[in-house]
């Protein structure tokens, strides 16, 4: 009788790590953590690039102004579909998994509508600083999108990922008029919030990995 209630027990227990996704593996997993920390970085590097433009310490002429500003995307978007390949090839486990997953994939679909909003907005009214809003708003979504992972996951590092994207997504909103202090704090946060917790999760999905 011992034996049997130890074996369902087991099971239970069996079926609870595959319901919450075992530890950490709530996360973005190996390739999509890579993916996300490399965005940070990426990023990170051109926003700092732009801060040098302002304060006059980089001069680019307009082929290289040009490649500072689509060359990281081009980048990403690479390394988004190598993702993609990786991924399709992996089953999701677990609930928490597919909510993380969901939660990032929904506000990616946010950001290209987004990317219309604004962009339409500047062109119409010729105004530059209804696109950088834009920024700003994106860095607000991906505060939202912790707050669920840390409902989730219930780490607590994740509620101050989402804590340091909302403040700084606030910051630059209010601070459009103030480029070189704008662009500093994107580059902190695309650093600190993207960066870092995309190549922690990828560290931890690795040593998960069977």
């Amino acid at each position: 009788m011992n034996d049997k209630l130890k074996t369902v027990q087991d099971d239970l227990a069996f079926l609870r790590t595959i319901a919450e996704g075992g530890g950490e593996r709530g996360g973005l997993g190996v390739a999509g953590g890579a993916l996300y920390g490399a965005a940070g970085l990426i990023y990170g590097i051109q926003t700092l690039g732009h801060f040098a433009q302002v304060k006059g310490v980089l001069v680019l002429p307009p082929l290289g102004s040009l490649v500072l500003g689509w060359l990281p995307t081009v980048i990403f978007l690479i390394l988004m579909i190598i993702v993609i390949i990786i991924d399709r090839k992996k089953p999701q486990v677990g609930v928490a998994n597919r909510a993380v997953n969901a939660a990032f994939s929904g506000a990616g679909v946010a950001n290209l509508a987004l990317i219309l909003v604004f962009a339409t907005a500047a062109a119409r009214h010729h105004d530059f600083r209804y696109w950088l809003f834009h920024p700003a708003v994106v860095f607000v979504i991906q505060g939202a999108v912790w707050f669920v992972i840390f409902a989730l996951r219930k780490r607590p590092w994740m509620a101050l990922v989402s804590v340091g994207w909302l403040v700084c997504g606030v910051a630059m909103g209010m601070l459009i008029d103030r480029a070189d202090v704008y662009l500093l704090i994107a580059s902190f946060g695309l650093f600190a919030f993207m960066m870092a917790p995309g190549f922690f999760m990828m560290r931890q999905a690795q040593r998960l990995a069977p």
